[in-house]
């Protein structure tokens, strides 16, 4: 390892009307001591011109030309490619606050943890979105209290992205999971690969402060509804349970009830998605319900350990309606209900 403070990782992929902004917003950092890996995951648009040119202007700048593997793949690459004490990425199409990684540096100069955590605001057409942190204080986990963190991890999407925390990068790099294995999992990439840094790190800092600006917009991954995005949910869940929750009490007395209901919530949230996909008919998002039943882990893990009444009343009735393959009433009804809302 180098005596290099931060491995910043921008994962390129098309990303050319913004990449100007992302990579400008890093290079002025206040904070110096860095490195920049651009990985491009064999974009078709100029987007690997762009990098190459900012690795001539500046010697901090390494540029690695791929084929397309897709997210996941990419990130685990960079991390296998950092020279930086800690690892931090940033999205090609967001960008961050000039004083992001001055920042990071002095709180972990101050806390000497393993991994640091802010949060991040969403851009919607230039105009910053106020959000609510989910701790108002700064909060350290260690020991015992790290059951908290694991908690709030597991029940609240705020702590999934890999760009609003510092981690040693030699925890990115101790994880063992097969990197090609789960290359298709395009939703819960960013969870999937904190599982291991998360749950063996010594000492956690969570911080209220943003300093990353999370790009929304129509192109955005998460603004596309994949038919499939079922598989990475039960692919990324399975990881969880195996190898991070089972025998353990981090959800409660009854950590296996928790965790089914919490799939079961998603799964029907994933539902009601795919009913309301307007390029789907009818008759392929039947046959999608079909896959989904016959999964492995919601035949072998949800439907044994879920108690229906844990489930928010609509979810109930969402699920009974899937649970008894009423697949025709089920899509009606999604219909009725969001002309009803519109």
């Amino acid at each position: 390892m180098s005596n290099i403070r931060f491995s910043v990782n921008v994962p390129v992929y098309n990303a050319e009307k913004y990449l100007h902004e992302c990579i400008d917003s890093i290079l002025s950092q206040t904070f110096t001591d860095f490195e920049v890996n651009l990985i491009d995951d064999g974009s078709k648009d100029s987007s690997g011109a762009i990098c190459d040119e900012y690795a001539k202007k500046d010697s901090r700048v390494k540029v690695f030309h791929n084929e397309n593997r897709g997210s996941y793949a990419t990130r685990v690459f960079a991390v296998n490619h950092s020279e930086g004490e800690y690892c931090i990425f940033c999205d090609s199409d967001d960008y961050y606050d000039q004083g992001y990684l001055e920042r990071a540096n002095e709180l972990l100069n101050e806390e000497k943890c393993d991994i640091l955590y802010f949060f991040h605001e969403p851009v919607y057409d230039g105009i910053r979105k106020k959000v609510t942190p989910h701790w108002s204080e700064k909060r350290v986990f260690e020991g015992e209290d790290k059951k908290e963190f694991y908690t709030a991890m597991m029940t609240s999407t705020d702590f999934n992205s890999l760009n609003t925390k510092a981690v040693k990068t030699e925890l990115y790099k101790n994880d063992t999971i097969d990197a090609e294995k789960y290359s298709f999992v395009k939703n819960g990439d960013d969870f999937l690969q904190s599982l291991y840094p998360v749950f063996n790190a010594e000492k956690i800092v969570f911080v209220p402060e943003c300093y990353y600006n999370y790009r929304m917009h129509s192109e955005s991954l998460t603004h596309k509804v994949d038919p499939n995005i079922y598989k990475s949910n039960f692919a990324v869940r399975s990881v969880i349970w195996d190898n991070y929750l089972d025998g353990t009490d981090i959800l409660g007395e009854n950590t296996k009830r928790v965790f089914a209901m919490r799939s079961a919530r998603s799964t029907m949230n994933i539902v009601k998605l795919i009913s309301q996909h307007p390029e789907l008919t009818d008759d392929r998002k039947i046959e999608i319900f079909h896959d989904i039943h016959k999964h492995k882990f919601y035949a072998e893990f949800i439907e044994p350990n879920l108690v229906k009444a844990d489930l928010e009343r609509k979810w109930q009735f969402v699920y009974e309606l899937f649970s008894r393959h009423s697949y025709k009433l089920l899509l009606s009804t999604v219909k009725m209900v969001t002309k009803i809302k519109k």
